[in-house]
C-alpha cells in the first residue's frame, strides 16, 4: 500500500468533529452552452404561459420556475417582450419544421402526402395541452405587443405556403382543377376552426372522425370542375329545373 493510500485509510477511519456533518462533496453543475441556457428560458417561458395563462406569467414568474434570477434571462433576451416573441417564434418553428418535414418525406401518392399533414395539424404536438394554452396567452397578449402580433401574421404565411404545397401535388394527381389560393383558405380554416374547438373542448374531438371529415370536405372540392362555385350560390339537391338552387346574398 502506497503512502498516500495509508493516509486516506486513516483519515477515513477518524470519527467527525463534534458538532459537524461530514462533508460531500458537491454535485458537479454541467454549465450550459449559450443555446441551450436560451432554450430552456423558452421552454419555461412556454409552460407558464401554458399552465398560469396571460395573466398569472411575468418575467419573474419565470425565473422562479427556473430558480434564476432575472439578470439571467435579460442577459439572453432585451426585455420580456422579446422574450414572449422569442418563444412564440419557437413555438411556430416547430409547427411548420413537423410540416416539412411531413412533406419531405417520401409517399406513394400525393394523397398520401396530404393525410401526414392533417395528421400534423390534429397531432398531440400542435394540439396538445402545452401548445394550445401558450398560444391562446400569446393571442392574449399580442393585443398590446406589437411584434407579437407581427409574429402572428408570419405564422399564418409560412402555414399557408406548405399547405399550398401539398394542395397543388393532391389537385395535379386527382386532375382538378380548383382555386388552389381558396382550397388552401378553406381548409386551413376548417383545420384552424377544429383547433380551436379543441382548445375549448379538450376531447370532444376524435382524430380518425375529423379527419374523414377534411376528406370529405377535399374530395367534394376536388370533383368540382367550378369549384369555388359562383359567389352566393349554394347547390341543393333538386331537379334539373334549377329546384336544388338556392342564393344565399
Amino acid at each position: 500500500m502506497t503512502v498516500a493510500n495509508q493516509r486516506a485509510v486513516k483519515a477515513a477511519a477518524q470519527p467527525a468533529s463534534p458538532g459537524l456533518a461530514p462533508v460531500t462533496p458537491r454535485p458537479h453543475r454541467k454549465r450550459l452552452r449559450h443555446d441551450e441556457r436560451r432554450r430552456t428560458i423558452i421552454e419555461a417561458t412556454l409552460v407558464c404561459l401554458a399552465r398560469d395563462g396571460a395573466e398569472g406569467t411575468s418575467l419573474r414568474s419565470v425565473c422562479r420556475e427556473l430558480g434564476v434570477a432575472p439578470s439571467l434571462v435579460t442577459h439572453f433576451f432585451a426585455n420580456w417582450r422579446d422574450l414572449l416573441d422569442a418563444a412564440y417564434r419557437d413555438l411556430c418553428g416547430r409547427f411548420t419544421a413537423m410540416l416539412r418535414e411531413a412533406l419531405d418525406r417520401d409517399y406513394p401518392s400525393a394523397r398520401t402526402r396530404m393525410d401526414a399533414v392533417i395528421a400534423v395539424y390534429l397531432s398531440t404536438d400542435w394540439a396538445g395541452e402545452t401548445s394550445i394554452g401558450a398560444s391562446i396567452a400569446f393571442w392574449q397578449l399580442s393585443r398590446s405587443i406589437p411584434d407579437l402580433r407581427r409574429s402572428f401574421g408570419v405564422f399564418l404565411i409560412d402555414r399557408g405556403r406548405l399547405l399550398r404545397q401539398a394542395l397543388l401535388a393532391l389537385i395535379a394527381e386527382a386532375g382538378a382543377h380548383v382555386d388552389i389560393d381558396k382550397l388552401a383558405d378553406g381548409l386551413m380554416l376548417m383545420l384552424d376552426g377544429i383547433w380551436l374547438e379543441i382548445s375549448l373542448n379538450p376531447g370532444s374531438i376524435d382524430e380518425e372522425r375529423t379527419r374523414r371529415l377534411c376528406w370529405y370536405w377535399l374530395d367534394l372540392a376536388l370533383a368540382r370542375s367550378d369549384w369555388p362555385p359562383a359567389r352566393g350560390v349554394i347547390e341543393r339537391p333538386g331537379d334539373e329545373s334549377g329546384a336544388g338552387v338556392a342564393s344565399v346574398d
